[in-house]
């Protein structure tokens, strides 16, 4: 398990982005309780998982403001909070950040964090509440470390969907209305990747140059591939996320061919 002293990197590694890619076999699981947590909130108030039973099912998901996939999945979360918002209470967890650099340092106070979470809700205009987690990341770690994963709880607290991925829309759809219908949903547990992996890559380059050089160059460590990708998904501007990671997958895949076909010549 992450203790605090490895948790708060200033350097995102192949070996955190591969970490990300799947749930620990310790991490929360459906039929399971929701991890103990008492948060406090960014507009005031404290959340925490000694409230159930509660009058509403409860999404939990975890950000950062320099996390891609966070960036990319906000919108579509936005919609869905507007859709089933008055019956599931959503929350989102401030964590640490997935992509530190000069400008957005991973924070190592209090104080740090909460700038960030004030940050994150202006830029992207978040509806519903955010909590913050303390600077060794005690509820982060206990959820599995994930940037930007999510857990619906229903009405006792009981585990009933998680999801690598905010990003992943269907499977959290089904959940979110099968929650509201007090029913179990028909999947219960995603680590679909290729949507929202696809968001999040279209977004990885604005993200980063956002949070500063420092994070560009540890993403072209960490993830060469990746980097590449994100570098010419980035190109795509306008483009909505999505659409810039198929766009630059195509470039490749076009490119490849040309060259395959001009070497058989």
């Amino acid at each position: 398990m992450t203790t605090p002293s490895d948790y708060t990197y200033d350097h995102v590694t192949t070996k955190v982005m591969m970490e990300d890619m799947a749930f620990g076999d310790d991490a929360p699981r459906p039929g399971e309780r929701i991890p103990q947590f008492d948060l406090p909130l960014l507009d005031g108030g404290r959340i925490g998982s000694t409230a159930f039973p509660r009058r509403k099912p409860l999404l939990l998901m975890t950000g950062s403001l320099s996390c891609p996939m966070t960036a990319s999945s906000n919108p579509m979360i936005k919609e869905m909070y507007e859709e089933f918002g008055q019956d599931v209470d959503f929350v989102m967890v401030i964590v640490r950040e997935a992509h530190p650099g000069e400008r957005i340092e991973q924070p190592r106070t209090y104080d740090q964090k909460l700038e960030h979470a004030k940050a994150l809700q202006a830029r992207d205009r978040l509806p519903f509440p955010i909590a913050i987690d303390d600077v060794d990341g005690s509820v982060h770690r206990a959820l599995d470390k994930k940037p930007n994963a999510v857990w619906l709880a229903d009405r006792d607290g009981m585990i009933v969907y998680r999801g690598l991925w905010v990003g992943d829309e269907s499977g959290l759809v089904q959940a979110l209305d099968a929650a509201v219908r007090d029913v179990k949903p028909p999947r219960q547990d995603s680590s679909s990747r290729f949507s929202a992996m696809a968001m999040g890559i279209g977004k990885m380059g604005e993200m980063t140059n956002l949070a500063g050089p420092r994070a560009k160059r540890d993403l072209w460590r960490a993830a060469p591939p990746m980097a590449a990708i994100a570098w010419l998904a980035d190109l795509y501007r306008p483009l909505p996320p999505k659409w810039r990671t198929v766009a630059a997958l195509g470039t490749v895949a076009l490119t490849a061919g040309a060259v395959i076909r001009r070497s058989r010549r």
